[in-house]
């Protein structure tokens, strides 16, 4: 089983990527909904949640875990890849690619406060970006809008604008989508810039990694496809209404009785 989380519902941009690479096999996706958004947490209560999360999937019979949140990722993956004897994918900005395509030498990347403020972050800007500028900007209430599943309303998109229009007057021409649920604004975004800038999202990339992970092992047959869907919210609800919003299909969602 491949078991992924996030703190929320972003991560679902993940999921998207990993059971379009690998239908055939059974996924079981959580939300830490009740600790939901980390972007203002500490990194070493992150680095905390994160590692009891993967001990919960361990548990429950992952036999690999993707760490489908840049935050988490950046707090807490080196702590679970110690901890746990499968194999752990986790997910950063693609600073990289982005970096190595822009042609104005300016790049932004959209992440959250605490992804933005940590060590991997200055580590990927200084190892990929040396060559070019980069603007780092966090999407400030745009976890929140994607958790409610409100993708183009007017509050949103003036959240996304305050972010994005300004961008627009510094030649940047590729924007580092450095969170999992700002893909799911992307039309909005697109909308926005044009076909002139490039968004750069590794959902593909880290399916690719996963598929890389895993190809040794015995494939299930497509009958024994099975997507389960948890959160740590003890009200389970508000979930399965915004699962159709976000991945185009309905899912009953389970509470895990995680504090």
């Amino acid at each position: 089983m491949i078991a992924m989380f996030d703190s929320g519902l972003g991560g679902l941009s993940i999921w998207k990527a990993v059971t379009r690479s690998l239908p055939a096999w059974p996924v079981t996706y959580l939300a830490d909904q009740a600790y939901c958004p980390y972007g203002p947490r500490s990194q070493r209560e992150i680095a905390t949640r994160t590692l009891q999360i993967c001990r919960y999937l361990a548990d429950q019979g992952a036999t690999l875990i993707v760490i489908a949140c840049n935050t988490a990722t950046s707090a807490g993956i080196d702590h679970v890849r110690k901890a746990l004897p499968i194999p752990v994918v986790g997910v950063e900005p693609a600073i990289k690619p982005a970096a190595a395509a822009s042609r104005s030498g300016k790049i932004s990347v959209l992440a959250t406060q605490a992804m933005l403020a940590s060590q991997r972050f200055d580590s990927l800007v200084h190892r990929h970006a040396a060559t070019v500028e980069v603007i780092p900007r966090p999407g400030l209430g745009w976890v929140e809008q994607v958790e409610a599943g409100d993708l183009n309303s007017a509050h949103t998109r003036k959240l996304v604008g305050d972010v994005i229009q300004p961008l627009l007057q510094q030649d940047v021409d590729h924007i580092v989508l450095g969170c999992t649920h700002y893909p799911f604004l992307a039309p909005l975004i697109r909308e926005m810039v044009g076909d002139q800038v490039v968004l750069d999202d590794p959902a593909d990339a880290i399916a690719r990694r996963v598929a890389s992970l895993i190809d040794s092992r015995p494939i299930l047959p497509m009958t024994d496809r099975h997507y389960r869907f948890l959160t740590t919210s003890p009200d389970p609800a508000p979930m399965a209404a915004v699962l159709p919003a976000l991945i185009g299909m309905s899912y009953p969602v389970q509470s895990t009785g995680l504090d």
